[in-house]
Protein backbone atom coordinates (compact mmCIF):
# COMPACT_ATOMS: atom_id res chain seq x y z
CA UNK A 1 0.00 0.00 0.00
CA UNK A 2 1.29 3.61 -0.97
CA UNK A 3 2.52 5.65 2.19
CA UNK A 4 1.63 8.62 0.61
CA UNK A 5 -1.89 9.17 1.40
CA UNK A 6 -2.87 12.61 3.16
CA UNK A 7 -2.77 12.52 7.00
CA UNK A 8 -6.77 12.60 7.09
CA UNK A 9 -7.05 9.88 5.10
CA UNK A 10 -4.35 7.34 6.72
CA UNK A 11 -3.21 7.75 10.51
CA UNK A 12 0.41 6.82 11.73
CA UNK A 13 0.98 5.31 15.38
CA UNK A 14 4.49 6.29 16.55
CA UNK A 15 5.82 4.33 19.43
CA UNK A 16 9.60 4.75 20.52
CA UNK A 17 11.28 5.04 17.07
CA UNK A 18 9.01 3.20 14.77
CA UNK A 19 6.10 4.64 12.94
CA UNK A 20 3.22 2.28 12.23
CA UNK A 21 0.67 2.87 8.87
CA UNK A 22 -3.22 2.65 10.16
CA UNK A 23 -4.62 1.24 7.18
CA UNK A 24 -8.63 1.60 8.55
CA UNK A 25 -10.93 4.81 6.69
CA UNK A 26 -10.52 7.55 9.26
CA UNK A 27 -13.93 7.01 10.23
CA UNK A 28 -13.48 3.61 10.74
CA UNK A 29 -10.89 4.34 13.15
CA UNK A 30 -12.74 6.92 14.74
CA UNK A 31 -16.04 4.70 14.90
CA UNK A 32 -14.43 2.15 16.83
CA UNK A 33 -12.74 4.54 19.30
CA UNK A 34 -15.74 6.61 20.31
CA UNK A 35 -18.20 3.86 20.55
CA UNK A 36 -15.97 1.14 22.12
CA UNK A 37 -16.90 -1.11 19.76
CA UNK A 38 -13.08 -2.37 18.88
CA UNK A 39 -12.74 -4.68 15.96
CA UNK A 40 -9.43 -4.18 14.62
CA UNK A 41 -6.44 -4.88 16.32
CA UNK A 42 -4.19 -1.66 15.87
CA UNK A 43 -7.28 0.30 17.24
CA UNK A 44 -7.23 -2.32 20.24
CA UNK A 45 -2.81 -1.48 20.07
CA UNK A 46 -3.45 2.64 20.04
CA UNK A 47 -5.79 2.62 22.94
CA UNK A 48 -3.61 0.59 24.92
CA UNK A 49 -0.21 1.11 24.03
CA UNK A 50 2.26 4.17 25.06
CA UNK A 51 2.67 5.95 21.63
CA UNK A 52 0.89 8.91 20.01
CA UNK A 53 -1.65 8.80 17.39
CA UNK A 54 -0.64 11.50 14.74
CA UNK A 55 -3.82 12.77 12.78
CA UNK A 56 -5.29 15.76 10.84
CA UNK A 57 -8.76 16.09 11.62
CA UNK A 58 -11.41 19.02 10.13
CA UNK A 59 -14.02 20.62 12.31
CA UNK A 60 -17.12 22.87 10.72
CA UNK A 61 -19.64 22.51 13.52
CA UNK A 62 -20.54 22.25 17.17
CA UNK A 63 -19.01 19.69 18.95
CA UNK A 64 -21.01 16.90 20.49
CA UNK A 65 -18.57 15.31 22.69
CA UNK A 66 -15.59 16.22 24.90
CA UNK A 67 -12.56 14.02 25.32
CA UNK A 68 -9.84 13.52 28.11
CA UNK A 69 -6.10 11.68 27.57
CA UNK A 70 -5.70 10.05 31.12
CA UNK A 71 -2.18 9.15 30.34
CA UNK A 72 -0.68 11.85 28.29
CA UNK A 73 -1.05 14.81 26.43
CA UNK A 74 -2.30 16.08 23.20
CA UNK A 75 -0.73 18.86 20.86
CA UNK A 76 -3.02 20.59 18.43
CA UNK A 77 -1.57 22.55 15.31
CA UNK A 78 -3.78 24.98 13.70
CA UNK A 79 -3.25 24.94 9.87
CA UNK A 80 -6.51 26.60 8.89
CA UNK A 81 -9.77 28.55 9.76
CA UNK A 82 -10.48 29.17 13.48
CA UNK A 83 -11.71 27.52 16.79
CA UNK A 84 -11.47 28.14 20.40
CA UNK A 85 -10.31 25.55 22.46
CA UNK A 86 -11.83 24.83 25.40
CA UNK A 87 -10.08 23.06 29.05
CA UNK A 88 -12.94 21.65 30.84
CA UNK A 89 -11.35 21.78 34.45
CA UNK A 90 -12.70 21.44 38.01
CA UNK A 91 -12.57 25.56 38.79
CA UNK A 92 -13.74 26.19 35.73
CA UNK A 93 -13.08 26.54 31.54
CA UNK A 94 -10.27 28.01 30.21
CA UNK A 95 -10.43 28.92 26.50
CA UNK A 96 -7.64 29.04 24.30
CA UNK A 97 -8.18 30.93 20.99
CA UNK A 98 -6.52 29.45 18.22
CA UNK A 99 -5.50 30.65 14.10
CA UNK A 100 -3.60 29.26 11.55
CA UNK A 101 0.21 28.57 13.15
CA UNK A 102 -1.29 28.66 16.85
CA UNK A 103 -0.15 25.11 18.49
CA UNK A 104 -1.64 24.63 21.89
CA UNK A 105 -1.38 21.36 24.68
CA UNK A 106 -4.06 19.71 26.74
CA UNK A 107 -2.47 18.32 29.65
CA UNK A 108 -2.99 15.00 30.49
CA UNK A 109 -6.30 14.37 32.33
CA UNK A 110 -8.02 17.59 31.20
CA UNK A 111 -11.39 17.20 29.72
CA UNK A 112 -11.60 19.38 26.00
CA UNK A 113 -13.76 20.18 23.42
CA UNK A 114 -13.30 23.19 20.64
CA UNK A 115 -15.88 25.72 19.73
CA UNK A 116 -15.54 26.52 15.91
CA UNK A 117 -15.87 29.89 14.51
CA UNK A 118 -14.46 29.06 10.96
CA UNK A 119 -14.11 25.71 9.40
CA UNK A 120 -10.78 24.20 10.55
CA UNK A 121 -7.95 21.98 9.59
CA UNK A 122 -5.67 20.72 12.15
CA UNK A 123 -3.32 18.44 12.93
CA UNK A 124 -3.35 16.19 16.41
CA UNK A 125 -0.45 14.50 18.44
CA UNK A 126 -2.27 12.35 20.93
CA UNK A 127 -1.50 10.28 23.56
CA UNK A 128 -4.01 7.67 23.43
CA UNK A 129 -3.93 5.30 26.07
CA UNK A 130 -7.44 5.36 28.01
CA UNK A 131 -8.80 8.02 25.92
CA UNK A 132 -12.02 8.52 27.04
CA UNK A 133 -15.13 10.42 25.67
CA UNK A 134 -18.41 12.26 27.19
CA UNK A 135 -21.06 14.35 26.18
CA UNK A 136 -20.24 17.79 25.47
CA UNK A 137 -21.41 20.25 27.51
CA UNK A 138 -23.53 23.59 26.26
Amino acid sequence: MDDALPLSERYWYVEGTSATRIDLDAGEFWDQVMTGDVRDEIVRHVLGGDGWLASVYELDGAMTHEEMHPHGDELHFLVSGRFDLVLVEADGETVIPMHPGDCANVPRGVWHRFVVHEPARALALTAGRGTEHRPARA
